[in-house]
């Protein structure tokens, strides 16, 4: 049996496997690599099923913006993340700071689609080598903002859907803005 990405897929799922099949992820050079890849794999399968079932308006704007997901040669690179907490305040305040629940720090990946669990409040800010536009939409409604803007997730409003977009116009309707881009990713920010 060969050890592809659909078998180890089932394994990472419990799906009853050879015991052949075991014996060669456990004597492969990169069983580790190739175990990690899965689970991963797996896990954002698992937060794209529950992104669907819990807020299925959002999914038919996800659908839309996938049509229209590239990456230029020259896209501006671009990630999200949260400002470490202000500890002095927090200590003033008597508030609890939790800093593995407080933190996030990822890349944007242009002409893909990411989808990011978060389980507490955090800001979002945006940091890029240029101004890029950013389509929000969750729902409480949608609108634009764009990189030098920040987003305060709330969990109780529910998935956020924001879509990049690098482009030289400054059309204010979606589709439009997505088709004359130069570059378009999205990344949902779940409640976990």
């Amino acid at each position: 049996m060969k050890l592809d990405k659909l078998t180890l897929d089932e394994m990472v799922q419990g799906i009853e496997s050879e015991n052949s099949v075991w014996t060669e992820l456990l004597s492969h050079p990169e069983a580790e690599q190739l175990w990690s890849n899965a689970v991963k794999r797996r896990e954002k399968l698992d937060a794209f099923c529950r992104f669907v079932v819990k807020w299925p308006s959002l999914v038919t704007n996800y659908k839309k913006v996938k049509s229209f997901a590239k990456k230029s040669f020259d896209a501006p690179s671009i990630s999200i993340f949260s400002p470490s907490p202000d500890l002095f305040s927090a200590t003033l305040s008597n508030a609890q700071v939790n800093d593995e629940s407080s933190s996030l720090e990822v890349a944007v990946e242009w002409g893909t689609q990411q989808v990011i669990e978060l389980g507490s409040e955090l800001k979002i800010k945006f940091n890029t080598e240029a101004l890029i536009s950013i389509y929000y939409s969750y729902n409480s409604g949608d609108g634009w903002i764009n990189s030098s803007d920040a987003w305060d997730f709330l969990p109780h409003e529910g998935a956020v859907l924001l879509t990049f977009v690098d482009a030289d116009s400054k059309n204010n309707e979606l589709e439009l803005a997505l088709r004359d881009a130069k570059s378009v990713t999205t990344i949902v920010l779940l409640p976990s």
